[in-house]
């Protein structure tokens, strides 16, 4: 993107570095080290959601499994659109989920689809480990 499209959207800068950091941790390898920051962070992933103008998490339905989602991963930036992969997100009982607190796994989905900027407002970064996390419950006795 240019810097016209830099000023047609105030997440420029953020997404930017965003998409260059995951690029980061999926292109680089080394050939003593391997893939050593995919393997450090344990994901080629950088999970993020967006909020809206109205202050509230952007949320897609899934077409494909008609599930909601407001958790994505940035795939590349086209003018004032940006284009995602949708996760999903997973709760302690494995059933999905839409709200933050009770999301303790998030899953690549192969979804993919073009969000206009327009109606965001801000992006909130989810921890990668996230994508790698395994869930053990314990018996009580």
């Amino acid at each position: 993107m240019n810097n016209e499209n830099q000023k047609q959207h105030p997440l420029y800068g953020a997404l930017n570095d965003l998409k260059q950091l995951q690029d980061l941790l999926t292109n680089s390898w080394s050939k003593y080290y391997g893939h050593f920051f995919e393997k450090l962070v344990g994901s080629d992933t950088i999970p993020f959601c967006f909020t809206t103008k109205e202050c509230k998490l952007y949320t897609v339905v899934n077409p494909k499994t008609h599930t909601a989602t407001s958790f994505f991963r940035l795939e590349a930036i086209e003018k004032s659109r940006v284009k995602l992969t949708l996760l999903r997100a997973v709760d302690i009982e494995e059933q999905n989920t839409n709200v933050l607190k009770d999301v303790v796994r998030l899953e690549k989905t192969e979804t993919q689809m073009t969000v206009d900027l327009g109606s965001m407002l801000a992006i909130q970064l989810l921890e990668p480990a996230l994508l790698s996390k395994n869930t053990y419950i314990e018996s009580k006795w």
